[in-house]
């Protein structure tokens, strides 16, 4: 299998060469927006009552099951992505397993991932990871040492049994003979020795294991988050930041991205935890419906013609500007073109 840092190389089209598609590339689905961990660079670690702290909760199997039957029912392509994560964590969710066997079973997507932090990844969970055959299992590293964990976590899991976890799913795997799911595990550059530390940690229990660069959720009000995280070295962070950052107008999110929340909200934004970009629900209407309806267009519009401010959460958002974690510059894409 690809390593997963290379999936968004590999066989790359020009976005703005093939715009408006006729369904997304990417369908996120949240099987829950509670998490374990209460990270300190991470929104889950805000007590003020807000949107999320709100809508914190698990996806009831009856609205998967309709989400993914909105999936079979969308004529076209196959999607190209289907991930089972969003804003929390989701082997928290009872039926993970269950929604990953409904998942593969359904045929609606070349590929099935999602992104955890290990922690409650069980044996039982992990023979179903294998039997349900989950593409990518994308794995968050928090520390390399148990004091460090806690101050970042706010949890009391111990730091090994993370590697056993993993161990346990690599030995089952082999068992199997399957090398599914790939696990790549990432860890946030420390720009010090923890680099070296967490590469020779997880090496053997990983398929990959590769740095990911600071990134800023949706500013809100009271929290810092790379400050939070780095702390003293946050000027090594905000330089690497910066570094690249460019100099884009439009999100291309919008135009390849659809997220259900466990609450049926539906996002064209996998960062937008505060819910000010959300454009329907789809206990009400479709995905199809969303995807091609007014709403949609409007905020794809409002993209291109650089007119985020308007949006609650684009306004407060920066990721987009991030040639690590966006690879698509659609700006100039005609307006009229959108349909």
């Amino acid at each position: 299998m690809l390593k997963y840092t290379e999936l968004k190389s590999t066989n790359r089209q020009n976005l703005k060469d093939i715009l408006p598609l006729r369904k997304p590339f990417t369908v996120i689905i949240e099987p829950s927006s509670l998490c374990n961990f209460r990270c300190i660079q991470c929104f889950q670690s805000i007590k003020d009552d807000s949107y999320f702290t709100r809508n914190r909760g698990n996806m009831p199997m009856a609205r998967f099951h309709q989400v993914i039957e909105q999936l079979k029912s969308w004529p076209g392509p196959k999607i190209k992505v289907l991930k089972l994560s969003l804003y929390g964590e989701p082997l928290v969710s009872p039926d993970f397993c269950e929604m990953l066997k409904v998942a593969t079973e359904s045929e609606v997507a070349e590929r099935i991932e999602t992104t955890s932090n290990a922690s409650l990844l069980s044996p039982a969970i992990a023979e179903k990871l294998v039997e349900y055959k989950l593409d990518y299992a994308r794995v968050s590293i928090y520390a390399t040492d148990q004091a460090r964990l806690k101050a970042v976590t706010g949890s009391r899991i111990e730091i090994d049994t993370i590697h056993e976890n993993l161990r346990v799913l690599k030995e089952i795997k082999k068992s199997k003979g399957s090398d599914k799911p790939f696990v790549s595990c990432k860890m946030l550059d420390s720009y010090g020795d923890g680099n070296e530390q967490f590469m020779h940690m997880y090496k053997d229990v990983a398929d990959e294991v590769y740095l990911d660069k600071p990134h800023s959720w949706i500013k809100v009000d009271g929290a810092d988050f790379i400050q939070n995280y780095y702390q003293d070295g946050v000027d090594d962070a905000i330089t690497d930041l910066n570094l690249h950052s460019t100099r884009r107008v439009a999100c291309p999110m919008a135009f390849t991205t659809m997220a259900v929340r466990s609450n049926g909200s539906v996002s064209p934004c996998c960062v937008d935890f505060i819910g000010g970009t959300n454009l329907g629900n789809v206990d009400a209407v479709s995905l199809k419906e969303l995807w091609n309806g007014d709403p949609w267009y409007e905020f794809q519009k409002m993209q291109l013609e650089n007119r985020k401010n308007e949006n609650s959460s684009c306004a407060r958002c920066d990721i987009y500007l991030s040639d690590h974690y966006t690879r698509d510059n659609i700006d100039g894409f005609p307006v009229e073109n959108l349909r």
